[in-house]
């Protein structure tokens, strides 16, 4: 039997090699973030070529070939609500060699859907949020309201003779929608568009009598005069459209969610490989040039931590379910 001693040396002895293998786990984490990346990169887009997933993409992919001098090569994998790319990434090798370039639908989807072929949270690790841009609530110019406080108003008076477009059923601009139905006590009737595009068409013709529409497809019409923006979701007013009110600020709750674009990871890839990734995207919207073009899209840089965007992902995913059970929103597969 063991003394006393004897076993404390033991637990010494074990604790030195628990600390060892620590040290030389963090070494090689180490190690291989310097050495990072090793051959070319892919950042896989789930959205065809073309629009702001896309270009946010190659714009940070050509300076991680500048920076790192490895070739980085965007993947465009659309299809499926961009379960076809975002499973791929999820199936990769967690080498930090091929990345995810999304939208924050990804974090909205489990509570829509009752089969998607990953889990966002098991599969995938956060990486950095790259941009965020709010939905508008936006009318035809010629609609007798100035104020959300008189188009809420006009509603009430006329009872189930309007209606709103969204950029897709169970988008973050339907659950605004039907939030604002709610909590305002209106009856308007939910139309899902094929995109935001075809949605601002109809508004600029006056086809449908409002909308809540993404500020980076709405800004190059903002000034246009054939359209009214009432009130913007998130928590902070929209930089280019200062006079335009939040929600919030007029009372309403519920209604902080805004989109973004972020970038994620295989899960089990190297925290020291991620923060790397993360900080060099960082850089990249930084740049004065990258900053304003993305501006001029209608979207805020933004370059957080993996810690920041997963914070925020929780947050959101939270704010989301709540919303979409209080509207019974679900869609089927």
């Amino acid at each position: 039997m063991k003394t006393a001693s004897q076993w404390l040396a033991s637990i010494a002895a074990a604790s030195l090699l628990i600390s060892a293998a620590g040290s030389a786990h963090a070494q090689a984490e180490a190690a291989s973030a310097a050495n990072f990346p090793s051959k070319p990169m892919r950042i896989v887009v789930p959205y065809p070529a073309g629009g702001a997933t896309d270009m946010l993409a190659r714009m940070i992919g050509q300076k991680f070939t500048d920076t790192w001098k490895q070739p980085v090569i965007v993947e465009n994998k659309p299809g499926a609500n961009g379960w076809i790319g975002n499973g791929m990434v999820a199936k990769s090798a967690p080498d930090g060699h091929t990345l995810l370039l999304t939208i924050s639908t990804i974090v909205y989807a489990p509570y829509l859907y009752e089969k998607i072929p990953y889990d966002v949270n098991q599969d995938l690790v956060p990486v950095s949020m790259l941009t965020r841009t709010p939905n508008l609530l936006v009318v035809p110019a010629s609609t007798p309201a100035n104020t959300l406080e008189e188009f809420v108003e006009l509603v009430r008076k006329n009872p189930k003779k309007f209606s709103y477009g969204s950029y897709g059923q169970g988008s973050t601009a339907h659950v605004g929608g039907e939030t604002l139905n709610r909590q305002a006590g209106l009856d308007m009737v939910h139309v899902a568009y094929k995109g935001a595009a075809p949605l601002v068409n109809d508004l600029l013709g006056g086809q449908i009598p409002a909308g809540f529409v993404d500020a980076s497809t709405i800004r190059p019409h903002a000034r246009s005069g054939k359209v009214r923006i009432l009130a913007s979701s998130g928590t902070q007013r929209v930089s280019y459209l200062p006079e335009v009110p939040t929600f919030a600020e007029k009372g309403y709750k519920g209604m902080e969610l805004v989109g973004y674009f972020l970038m994620m990871a295989p899960a089990g890839t190297p925290r020291d490989i991620v923060k790397k990734v993360s900080d060099a995207g960082a850089a990249v919207l930084r740049i004065p040039e990258n900053r304003a073009r993305i501006e001029e899209l209608g979207m805020t840089a933004v370059g957080s931590s993996p810690e920041e965007l997963g914070a925020s992902m929780k947050a959101d995913a939270e704010t989301f379910s709540r919303a979409v059970k209080q509207a019974n929103i679900r869609i089927e597969n």
